[in-house]
């Protein structure tokens, strides 16, 4: 995913929460369908319910029609679910989720994903802790990828290399081993100007998916450990320059009209 610069200059204080059993049924409060309307490049940021989200479009069609859109419900906490119905297409991109506005290096979050469907039968959406590094002029984005929707083992796309990307070792945590990829690409970036340029992704992405309906932890300090090495060079110190959230991520399909659906929780640990 590419994401244009924004400047966040809110601050939010986290508030910690009681895991919940199950992701409960309530209305959503508050529906994006179009963040390029306030932000004039398709990424949109704010707060809803005093809890930081994003969202991210990267459309070949008209986002107005609100195919493709995440809500958040107006239960305690941070509780959202996205929706799409996508045409056949390569080219869709979506992202967004609740989170913070400043990411942390040893950052502890719970989850339960209620629901993840998908008519899709590859790999076409995701939930991933998500967020970017900004280290002077150094962007890197990096996703800790949780659970999908799709069959195998889910493996990051390398676009310069027109293949799967390569493993670069894995890491352990949270009582489960991920694989660890190193992606680069070009294009319009968070940090700095956001000028289309060269970056990097940092992935770690666990062997199996999660299972919907129980609730799981991700520990973010062990996968910065594995990824502030010689061998990969995350720029550890960049982390508090950029927005750290619990994202789902939904890409288009070229040989069916995609449709589908994420409903989850998140809450600090």
């Amino acid at each position: 995913m590419k994401t244009p610069m924004l400047a966040l200059t809110l601050t939010l204080s986290s508030l910690l929460l009681t895991a919940p059993s199950t992701v409960s049924a309530a209305s959503i409060g508050k529906t994006i369908c179009d963040p390029a309307a306030d932000s004039g490049n398709g990424y949109g940021s704010g707060y809803y319910g005093g809890h930081f989200y994003s969202w991210f479009e990267l459309s070949q069609n008209n986002i107005k029609t609100c195919d493709v859109k995440i809500g958040f419900y107006n239960d305690a906490g941070r509780h959202y679910r996205a929706e799409w119905n996508m045409a056949k297409s390569w080219g869709e991109d979506a992202i967004g989720g609740l989170g913070w506005n400043t990411g942390a290096r040893y950052r502890k979050i719970g989850y339960n994903v209620g629901e993840l469907t998908s008519n899709s039968n590859i790999q076409k959406a995701l939930v991933a802790l998500y967020g970017w590094s900004c280290s002077g002029s150094t962007s890197q984005e990096y996703y800790v990828v949780d659970t999908w929707k799709g069959p195998g083992k889910f493996v990051p796309w390398d676009e310069n290399a027109g293949a799967p990307a390569q493993s670069k070792g894995t890491v352990y945590a949270n009582n489960a081993t991920y694989d660890v990829y190193l992606v680069d690409r070009n294009g319009a970036q968070y940090c700095g100007s956001g000028d289309n340029r060269s970056f990097k992704q940092f992935w770690s992405v666990r062997r199996s998916p999660t299972a919907k309906g129980q609730n799981h932890n991700i520990d973010f300090g062990p996968h910065v450990n594995r990824w502030d090495n010689s061998d990969l060079g995350f720029k550890a110190n960049g982390i508090g320059n950029g927005y750290q959230i619990l994202a789902i991520e939904v890409f288009g399909d070229a040989n069916i009209n995609h449709k589908g659906a994420v409903d989850l929780s998140l809450w600090p640990r």
